[in-house]
């Protein structure tokens, strides 16, 4: 991994099809001084520099060298979790301590719409990224350039290898699945998921949950909440005649927990249910979930990322971080 493949104020300039003259001083900062450079140029130098992914020659060295010490941490939500009530924050810190133990500085970066936000991630010996809204093209670029990246949560990016670590989802949801199967009387249970993209983690807790199901020898009747975060009449009819439901994402209990008051039902007697997620805000204690284990996923990541760059097999280190079930009154046997 230390083989990093180094841009030239020559690729920028052959690129953008303008002169090195020009090219040097935009990225140089020296525009205005001896040399002045149009507007239109300017952008058309910048928007090819971080295409390409050029980085200072002394930087280049630094990494190259791998002398660096210093991690980029690298999120595309719109605002850095720096504040505990953010839901990737454990991750951050998690990232933090194992890098302090490492001895690798952070770069922190989020996905601010600048013109250098692709080539300032090089500034760093590799990066960890979070988030599920990436941008794939820019990651493709970083890994054919033998930049080291791991990703927080499984990714996968058509056309290149990517690294990374998740949670043992498979395990907890069996774990689940089997703690839930004497609350299904009627043999089926209700699956609700939140109406967004189609990420990694929505497809593997569907999968997991339906692969567990099917060896238990019960149903999964699959709905989806609207905009709202509500059910239909149609999806309340399910979860009346089957009893148990089962949540995808944390943020939907408020709203099903109104509905069920609406209604006179009481959760943990009238309707059990669970949720495929920790309670990182800490306000739904009441139902049943799995440990907060993100500070450990976003240390292991560091441990990935630190095996790149010494040239460890990552074969010698775990990919999954352990997920412990916890069972509360929504799904209290009776």
């Amino acid at each position: 991994m230390k083989d990093f493949k180094r841009v030239t104020l020559q690729d920028v300039a052959k690129a953008a099809e303008v002169s090195y003259a020009s090219v040097s001083a935009v990225l140089n900062g020296k525009d205005g001084q001896s040399i002045r450079v149009g507007a239109k140029t300017k952008e058309k130098i910048l928007e090819c520099a971080a295409r390409l992914g050029y980085v200072p020659n002394m930087v280049a060295r630094k990494l190259k060298s791998g002398n660096n010490s210093l991690l980029a941490v690298f999120t595309y939500e719109q605002m850095f979790p720096v504040e505990s009530l953010n839901e990737y924050y454990r991750f951050f810190v998690g990232i933090q301590e194992s890098a302090e133990k490492h001895g690798y500085d952070i770069l922190i970066l989020n996905n601010r719409p600048t013109e250098e936000n692709s080539s300032r991630i090089v500034l760093a010996d590799g990066a960890v990224m979070m988030g599920v809204n990436r941008d794939d093209k820019g990651v493709e670029r970083l890994v054919k350039n033998n930049f080291p990246l791991v990703f927080v949560g499984r990714r996968e990016v058509a056309g290149v290898q990517t690294h990374w670590v998740t949670f043992d989802y498979r395990t907890v949801i069996a774990e689940l699945v089997a703690h839930l199967r004497p609350l299904c009387k009627t043999g089926s249970l209700i699956y609700v998921e939140a109406m967004e993209a189609e990420h990694e983690p929505r497809r593997d807790k569907r999968t997991y949950l339906l692969e567990s199901a099917q060896k238990a020898d019960l149903d999964v009747i699959i709905v989806e909440a609207d905009g709202k975060n509500h059910l239909d009449e149609q999806a309340w009819a399910q979860v009346l005649e089957h009893q148990v439901v089962v949540f995808d994402r944390l943020f939907l209990l408020d709203s099903f927990e109104r509905q069920l008051k609406k209604r006179g039902l009481t959760l943990g007697s009238d309707v059990r249910g669970a949720v495929l997620e920790d309670d990182w805000q800490g306000s739904h204690q009441n139902w049943t979930r799995w440990t907060n284990q993100r500070l450990e996923l976003g240390s292991l990541a560091v441990e990935h990322l630190s095996a790149l760059l010494s040239d460890v097999p990552l074969e010698s280190l775990k990919k999954l971080t352990p997920l412990y079930l916890i069972i509360a009154e929504s799904s209290a046997l009776h």
